[in-house]
Parts: C-alpha cells; structure tokens; sequence
C-alpha cells in the first residue's frame, strides 16, 4: 500500500527535482521515491542504525514495560 506525503520546496529547488527526475524518465513522485530509498541505503543511514541498535541493546535491561508506564504516568502528573 503506497502512502502519500507532501514536501515544500522553494520554487529552485523544485524545478531542479522535476528535471532531474525527467533526465532520468521518471515522474517526480518516482524520482522522489527512488532517492529516499537510496538516502536509507546510505552508509551513514546504516551506521547510525547500528548505533542506535546497540543503544537500545544496552537500555533494554534496564527500561521495562513496568518502567514505562510509571514515566508515563508521571507525565501525566
């Protein structure tokens, strides 16, 4: 299922996507497509996962479900 999103451009960089995306034969929202995806494959995208991958490895033992509720609940406070 292919979600929508919307973006605002000044009108440079605009024109610059829409014929970047025509060079290529593609249609703006393609283009758009493709280049996120490629941003998401990026090595410092990656690195940064891994990061936050062993950051979470290292507070999973000590955030609970139990833990959250009670900062959730402070919150409400």
């Amino acid at each position: 299922m292919a979600h929508k999103i919307s973006v605002y451009l000044d009108d440079q960089t605009h024109r610059e996507l829409k014929a970047a995306a025509s060079h290529q034969g593609l249609s703006l929202s393609d283009f758009m497509a493709r280049s996120a995806k490629e941003a998401l494959q990026r090595p410092q995208r990656q690195e940064a996962a891994r990061v936050m991958d062993q950051l979470r490895q290292q507070i999973a033992p000590c955030v609970t479900a139990d833990v959250i509720r009670e900062m959730r609940d402070e919150g409400r406070s």
